[in-house]
């Protein structure tokens, strides 16, 4: 999760009014982000990846605005047209195709250019999977001479990366450069890499690897151009679009620039808001309110949404930097936020009785006391097991497909093997040793779907263990159930010796195994004494309790 830290002086730069540190610590939380660290001097705020217009004080002050101030939702955003153009070589199709753009005048600050290299940070390693869906190119624009060209060169083409003093080839920077290491997957092509430059032939950026040097960001820039590229255009437009609405909150005035194709042209950047539908009826449903559909509008504004009538039901303009909100019940979740989710009060359960475990959850804490009491420990082992340790205890294995260890390829059918491995790891503790689990294994049926059955398995490891202890173990579990009538038959497994392993069988039904592990696979285990083990069907024998 992403982590932002805050000065309390810079938030209130933003907000309409000024607030105390205890005031900013008590809102925080009702937005929607959850406070990491804090001291007298800033805030440590962690917030969701799908909220990336919270990666800066600006963005954040906003939700606060809205919420707490009667302020109109922001609608249309009317940009004036820059003489900036972009012309997009018809080369770029196949290498990185979306390009999306927009200048801006903003005078910066050391605060402005800390924070929206931040953000940009924030946003490609986000939403932005760092980088293979989008890059981002922030550019001086006071050091651009228009048009702009979006083209492609070869490997052996020369300029000068970002914090560099000599020129570099393409190769060089993508072997040489932390950013060309890091980066240079990414990239489709091995003979064309994208490049923007401007009329004089002067790079601004190598994306999505590095900017050129000649459009370094200062404190004292005071115009900016803005190139976000990508291989399909939503991710692009996306990112635009939080980056527009971010530099309109820091106080930017923003325009618009003319891409031009070989086949099209438009303007960029474009912030029209979605239209969603919302039923109220599901707001009441989902968030356990009573609530009007004027109630539901006033709550919307308060989250930055503007809202009319339809109908039953309300249309919805999303603003299009809340690239979260894809669902109704997005929605309904933004009403809760402008209602305040510490304002919904619990209701209290009106049930005919009081509530109690269900009797097969009774049953499992049976056999687990029992074992308890019979000086077992209980240990909780993954539902994945090895192939070969669970072949002998059942054809039937569930295989997981493409596993990334063969430790791993199989779910379990029998938890010995893995009582097994508990004790190889434990071979220098004190003994005897006595585990036992409770738990999930599974089995292909008939019908090819899985089966979940829930086993108890034992295990003992001692000097002087042998089939009579493990079995009078089997009989205290069943008698602690209350089953009086079981049958030890002889049988053979090849985990235990021959003639020391038997089945254990309620009213002719098979619900078990005991014995004495075999040499071979004490050997395998690298265990150091005699081993004894039992496992009981759980659900074959809660049918007879």
């Amino acid at each position: 999760m992403p982590v932002l830290n805050i000065r309390y002086d810079r938030l209130n730069c933003f907000l309409k009014k000024w607030f105390s540190k205890d005031q900013i610590l008590e809102f925080l939380p009702f937005i929607g982000l959850d406070i990491e660290d804090f001291d007298d001097e800033e805030v440590k705020v962690e917030y969701s990846p799908n909220r990336p217009d919270f990666g800066s004080p600006a963005g954040i002050a906003k939700a606060i605005n809205y919420l707490y101030f009667d302020i109109p939702p922001q609608r249309l955003f009317d940009f004036p047209i820059s003489n900036i153009e972009v012309f997009v070589d018809k080369s770029v199709e196949k290498v990185r195709p979306c390009i999306f753009v927009m200048y801006a005048e903003l005078q910066f600050s050391e605060y402005i250019l800390k924070e929206l290299i931040s953000f940009q940070e924030d946003l490609h390693n986000g939403i932005g999977r760092k980088r293979t869906k989008f890059a981002i190119g922030l550019h001086d624009a006071s050091k651009i001479t228009p048009p702009i060209y979006y083209t492609t060169e070869n490997r052996y083409f020369k300029f000068t990366p970002l914090n560099c003093v000599e020129p570099m080839t393409i190769e060089d920077v993508l072997k040489k450069t932390e950013q060309g290491i890091h980066y240079s997957h990414i990239l489709c092509s091995k003979e064309l890499f994208p490049i923007i430059k401007d009329s004089k032939q002067q790079v601004l950026s190598f994306p999505p690897i590095i900017n050129g040097n000649l459009t370094t960001l200062t404190e004292k820039t005071k115009s900016l151009f803005v190139d976000v590229t990508s291989t399909e255009p939503k991710a692009a437009q996306d990112a635009l679009a939080l980056l527009a609405t971010t530099l309109i909150d820091y106080g930017a005035s923003v325009y618009k620039v003319r891409v031009i194709s070989s086949n099209k042209s438009f303007m960029s950047p474009i912030l029209t808001p979605l239209k969603m539908e919302l039923n109220v009826e599901n707001v009441k449903r989902i968030l356990g309110i009573k609530i009007t559909q004027e109630q539901t509008i006033n709550l919307l504004k308060k989250v930055n949404m503007h809202s009319v009538k339809k109908g039953k039901k309300l249309e919805v303009e999303v603003p299009r930097y809340r690239i979260d909100v894809i669902h109704q019940v997005d929605l309904i979740e933004e009403v809760g936020y402008g209602y305040g989710y510490n304002n919904i009060r619990p209701l209290s359960l009106k049930l005919p009785q009081l509530g109690k475990p269900l009797k097969i959850k009774r049953f499992y804490d049976d056999v687990r006391l029992c074992l308890i009491g019979l000086g077992f420990t209980e240990v909780m082992n993954f539902y994945l097991s090895n192939k070969e340790l669970q072949q002998p205890f059942s054809s039937s294995l569930v295989e997981v497909e493409a596993p990334k260890t063969q430790g791993y390829n199989v779910l379990r059918a029998s938890i010995i093997p893995q009582l097994l491995e508990v004790s190889s790891s434990n071979i220098h503790e004190t003994y005897p040793q006595k585990f036992f689990e409770l738990g999930r294994t599974f089995e292909l049926n008939s019908h090819r779907s899985i089966t979940e059955i829930i086993k108890a398995a034992s295990l003992i490891s001692s000097s002087e263990t042998n089939f009579t202890e493990i079995k009078s173990t089997t009989l205290s579990v069943l008698n602690y159930l209350g089953i009086k009538d079981c049958k030890i038959t002889t049988m053979s497994n090849e985990y235990f010796i021959d003639g020391r392993c038997a089945s254990i069988e309620v009213k002719d039904e098979n619900i078990g195994i005991l014995g004495e592990i075999s040499p071979f696979y004490i050997t395998k285990f690298s265990l150091r004494n005699p081993v004894t083990a039992l496992e009981i069907n759980l659900t074959k024998i809660f049918k007879h309790v």
